[in-house]
């Protein structure tokens, strides 16, 4: 924080670096400056007693000894005169002698400020610029407030009349500085002026349009819809006084142009206490900012009157504007004692902007003579705002990232349980999005996996061991399902129903991995002397429905139909050829041209609640590499015996499939129909003889 202090100060210094005005004082409205070094100091403030000619234009003055003497800078409210004080309306003229140094070398120029509300200047009688019209009547008057710079003659000495002339404003005179100096110290200094505010309001557009950007992004973050309305207020005052910077760009009227820089001035306070309210809810009082809302916009309707009336509120907002300051700094100072977040910085910068405003207040009723400070303070105070924002934008962030990460983590965690693939063709991104009922139909592949014997093998095991087992299994197969484009979507005790929704092949590719890592299973159990398992594995695609079943407090994503049944069953036929994978005749008809493994035909079984039986394939892959060569290089011979076993012709059968059991002993297959054709033989025999 001593360090934030330290460049904010040196931010101000460097913001108000410039050589300053020497006053000079004129006595009985003349000014020496034979031995003024312009080099040395090159700006002079023509302060002190100016001759004073009251309803008089300069063609029309006469001087004598009793002249009246006004010192500038001053309004000339409330002048005495013979018949009384004098009021804001009227015209004025104002003259100086000026003796100036010998032998100068540079061109000097006049500089005059803007004055209340409209004035000529005239050089020994000659007129040389101004701003507005002044006049002796409202009808030829034409109000303008602006700087100006004019050229001197080369006259050792010379005469000054400033003419004004006020008819709208409350208050009339001279009440900025005139400066005297060289024209390229003059034109250097104006310019560097309207640099420095337009920076400014350039600052104040920035930080309020980012501030209602992020208002969108968040439209909770009620504070930075606050700062943006105060920036909004403080650039308008800052474009509308001055130097006027938003003359540069627009030919706008003196009434408009007024009228815009009291209204930012009635809203900049209450929008500040706003904000604040905002931040520290708690702390601050709703009722007090309504109240000073409710001044604001009061005073706001009272800008539909002339000029003339709600200028005069410039004596009385003051001290609602000081009073609303106080306030934001007694309640800040509460919640900074309260260890609120970033208060200290908060208080620190709105200490400085109501010090810089009340300078203006104060610099603007001729009480003291400075310069306008408020909208540098108020720079700083923006710039602390961006500093908190940005502070708690960081803490913010922190939070969320830590909460997506937790996020993260939980998703993680409940997609082992819900797959994310399942809620992705389920139409869903999240699990939250999930409701009773949620169902879409696909067309997939099925692949279901079922250990041999687990009954009676599991009853040699502990439930522990049981449950290590089988998560050492599934540990083993459940990533080879992942990495062929597929996801299980349930296990059924010992048993793995896994989903296929892309390439029929990657079920097949899934399959003939898992009885690959299962012989490798089965050779680490057989060094740990464990006997060796035997997996099943059965395929089927079809139409199917993914959906959401249960009750409201008791949901899990489930999938129902004919082709999962289906499935299962002929998992279950793999036990009657003692095969490894099986699959339905729909599934290798399908992916026949992209299956790229060998097959054999098996036969057309009768399936459990099924009026029609169903062909089924062998998939020679699943085997041991040895047994697999040995069937794939007897596939022809077996295809002539299956085809003689279909004819009927059970002798040729029989022999075709006893020359394949003496070429292969472990053919399980070609067994069980060589036991068939045997049987239908005997059969056959049988009926012959009893005939």
């Amino acid at each position: 924080m001593k360090k934030l202090i330290l460049l904010t100060f040196l931010f101000l210094i460097s913001c108000l670096s410039e050589e300053r005005n020497v006053n000079k004082e004129a006595k009985n409205g003349f000014i020496n400056l034979k031995s003024h070094s312009f080099q040395e100091e090159p700006y002079v403030a023509l302060v002190g007693e100016w001759k004073f000619y009251w309803n008089t234009s300069p063609n029309n003055i006469i001087e004598s000894e009793m002249d009246r003497i006004l010192n500038l800078p001053k309004h000339w409210n409330g002048y005495e005169m013979d018949y009384g004080k004098l009021p804001g309306f009227g015209h004025a003229t104002f003259r100086i002698h000026i003796e100036l140094p010998e032998g100068l070398q540079e061109t000097m120029a006049l500089t005059v400020h803007e004055q209340d509300t409209s004035y000529a200047i005239y050089i020994d009688g000659k007129y040389y610029g101004g701003s507005g019209i002044p006049a002796s009547n409202t009808e030829q008057f034409v109000p303008m407030v602006k700087s100006t710079i004019v050229v001197l003659p080369q006259n050792k000495n010379i005469t000054i009349d400033l003419y004004v002339a006020n008819y709208v404003h409350r208050k009339g005179g001279i009440w900025n500085d005139i400066v005297l100096s060289s024209y390229t110290k003059a034109e250097s200094r104006l310019t560097k002026h309207k640099m420095n505010e337009t920076i400014l309001s350039s600052i104040f557009a920035f930080v309020g349009i980012f501030f209602l950007v992020m208002y969108f992004y968040n439209r909770d973050g009620r504070q930075t819809l606050g700062i943006f309305l105060f920036s909004l207020a403080v650039l308008l005052r800052t474009i509308s006084t001055g130097e006027r910077i938003i003359l540069e760009f627009l030919d706008m009227p003196y009434w408009l142009l007024l009228r815009i820089e009291y209204f930012s001035w009635y809203w900049s306070a209450p929008l500040l206490y706003h904000y604040f309210y905002t931040i520290f809810p708690s702390d601050f009082s709703k009722k007090l900012g309504n109240v000073f809302y409710t001044l604001s916009f009061i005073l706001t309707l009272g800008l539909l009157l002339p000029p003339v009336y709600f200028t005069e509120t410039a004596s009385i907002y003051p001290i609602a504007f000081v009073l609303n300051g106080l306030c934001v700094l007694f309640y800040l100072f509460q919640a900074y004692k309260k260890n609120r977040m970033e208060a200290k910085p908060l208080l620190f910068g709105i200490g400085l902007t109501i010090l810089g405003a009340t300078n203006d207040v104060l610099h603007a009723e001729s009480v003291v003579h400075t310069m306008y400070i408020a909208p540098l303070t108020v720079v700083v105070f923006v710039f602390l705002q961006v500093f908190t924002f940005g502070r708690i934008v960081r803490q913010n962030i922190i939070k969320t990232l830590e909460f997506a990460e937790e996020q993260k983590q939980f998703s993680s965690s409940f997609s082992r349980f819900v797959p994310t693939e399942f809620l992705y063709h389920l139409g869903k991104n999240d699990i939250r999005q999930v409701d009773l009922g949620d169902q879409v139909q696909k067309r997939m592949t099925v692949l279901f996996a079922d250990i041999r014997s687990f009954t009676e093998f599991s009853e040699t095991l502990t439930p522990k061991e049981n449950f290590d087992f089988l998560n050492s299994y599934l540990q083993r197969v459940g990533p080879i399902i992942r990495h062929n484009n597929g996801f299980i979507d349930k296990f059924i005790g010992d048993a793995v129903m896994a989903l296929f929704p892309y390439n029929i092949s990657d079920a097949v590719k899934a399959a003939v991995e898992m009885q690959e890592a299962i012989r490798i299973y089965n050779n680490h159990r057989a060094n740990c002397g464990y006997i060796p398992i035997e997996v099943g594995i059965g395929i089927h695609t079809g139409n199917l429905t993914l959906g959401i079943l249960g009750e409201h407090k008791r949901m899990e994503g489930t999938v129902i139909s004919d082709a999962v049944n289906l499935a299962s069953r002929i998992e279950g036929i793999t036990k009657l050829f003692s095969s490894r994978i099986v699959i339905s005749a729909e599934t290798f008809i399908e992916s026949s041209e992209t299956l790229g493994f060998h097959y054999r035909l098996l036969d057309r079984v009768n399936i459990k609640g099924k009026t029609e039986s169903v062909f089924v394939v062998e998939v020679l892959d699943g085997y041991e590499p040895e047994k697999a060569k040995r069937l794939i290089s007897l596939k022809d011979d077996y295809t002539l015996a299956l085809d003689a076993y279909r004819r009927e012709d059970f002798e040729e059968a029989k022999q075709g499939f006893a020359s394949l059991i003496d070429k292969n002993p472990d053919d399980s297959v070609s067994r069980l129909f060589f036991e068939r054709c045997k049987d239908a033989l005997d059969r056959s025999k049988l009926e012959s003889g009893t005939s």
